[in-house]
């Protein structure tokens, strides 16, 4: 781990054009985001080649989720020495995790793989939004943490559709190995720009952080965040973990269908996130979230009453995905400003509390599934994302200048 960098370096390191800075986090945001993604549609073929069922194969995302529990110590490293340094600890577990994944042989190995890219996503998204937050005033923070998610949206719309057609081609495993090559050239890219230093006031402490208990304290709209988060996941991945099955099961597709499929649905999360780019610094974040939330419930309660036709299935899961999405992205701009001198810290906490929700869903959605088949799990999506919504109000988080 590299130690903070020195004046003169961050003088040359701030000359650097801030469009090569955003494309080189982008890029490597969706190397982490594609290998993320291109499980859930997938599951089933993947369990097919592993030769063990959907519910053992979902055993695969509780052991990512349960690395990504991991987040808010990487967090803390961020905050003491840097967001580029755990960028660049998040693109070598893609291309390890991955790699492995190419040439597994067994199911074993498979969860040491899925835990290693775990890491990936503990390690790189909350140090991305971080220095993208220490470097863009709160008042315009909304339309740039929106952008900055835009990977997400791509890993649906190329990812996805390559992962399918690779399947169908080459076999379950092809792409990873795919995604190991993408995911070295992007750790290539991150490691060669050099990051602009954050204004001064702002930003990673730069070493003054110490490694001991965290020290900002919990304020009521901090929990209400991480709380909403945590719904927000378990809500979201477990119709994720069943989208593929679904699917496969009522309208007979195929895995190549797949692909196209959810590369369709993938222009939905692109629309949310643009939304929320240019809406979030207008209306209000915590207002946003709110009716992002709300709208989310509504997908979940529509999506099996949808599922009579390939055609409105497509448009009700487009509906989930644009809400779940946009919900995301409101939740991370308020977020961002609760503790801004420990804000890698925050933000890997956040990621951390997806992750646990990750993490029960994929133990729970197998199980509603094989029990109630979509009308279990989104019914209960739909419970996880009201609960969420109440304790949003109960906590009457306002939106005010400083964050809070």
């Amino acid at each position: 781990m590299s130690a903070p960098s020195s004046p003169a370096s961050e003088r040359l390191a701030g000359s650097v054009s801030p469009k090569v800075v955003l494309a080189a986090i982008l890029l490597g945001r969706l190397a982490v985001n594609m290998q993320y993604r291109v499980i859930y549609p997938y599951l089933p073929a993947i369990s097919r080649g592993l030769g063990v069922t959907l519910a053992t194969a979902s055993l695969l995302i509780t052991a990512r989720s349960l690395a990504g529990l991991t987040s808010p110590w990487y967090g803390r490293l961020s905050d003491r020495y840097g967001r580029k340094s755990l960028m660049i600890v998040g693109l070598l577990a893609v291309v390890a995790g991955t790699g492995l994944m190419a040439i597994t042989p067994s199911f074993g190995w498979a969860v040491l793989a899925f835990v290693i890219l775990g890491f990936a996503r503990a390690s790189y998204d909350p140090a991305a939004q971080a220095h993208i937050s220490d470097l863009v005033p709160y008042d315009r923070r909304g339309r740039a943490l929106g952008l900055v998610e835009l990977p997400w949206s791509a890993a649906w719309l190329i990812g996805v559709p390559i992962a399918g057609l690779l399947i169908a081609r080459a076999g379950w495993q092809s792409p990873f190995a795919w995604l190991a090559v993408f995911g070295a050239i992007c750790l290539v890219f991150v490691g060669w720009t050099r990051f602009p230093a954050a204004p001064k006031g702002r930003g990673f402490a730069g070493g003054s952080v110490t490694m001991g208990p965290v020290a900002f304290q919990l304020t009521r709209p901090m929990v209400a965040a991480f709380g909403v988060s945590a719904l927000l996941g378990l809500a979201n991945v477990s119709f994720f973990i069943i989208s593929g099955a679904w699917l496969e099961s009522q309208f007979g597709l195929a895995v190549g269908a797949l692909g196209l499929v959810f590369g369709i649905t993938g222009f939905a999360e692109l629309a949310a996130e643009l939304l929320s780019a240019g809406v979030l610094d207008r209306i209000g974040k915590v207002r946003a979230l709110f009716a992002g939330l709300m709208l989310n419930a509504l997908a979940y309660i529509l999506l099996p009453r949808l599922s009579v036709s390939l055609f409105l299935a497509l448009v009700g899961l487009s509906f989930v995905i644009l809400t779940a999405e946009f919900s995301i992205v409101s939740v991370l701009s308020p977020l961002s400003e609760l503790a801004p001198e420990m804000r890698g810290t925050v933000l890997a906490l956040n990621s951390a509390l997806m992750a646990g929700g990750t993490l029960v869903a994929s133990l729970v959605a197998p199980r509603l599934w094989e029990a109630g088949g979509l009308s279990a799990v989104s019914t209960f999506s739909a419970a996880a994302i009201c609960a969420a919504l109440l304790l949003l109000w109960l906590v009457r988080w306002n939106a005010k200048p400083d964050g809070l």
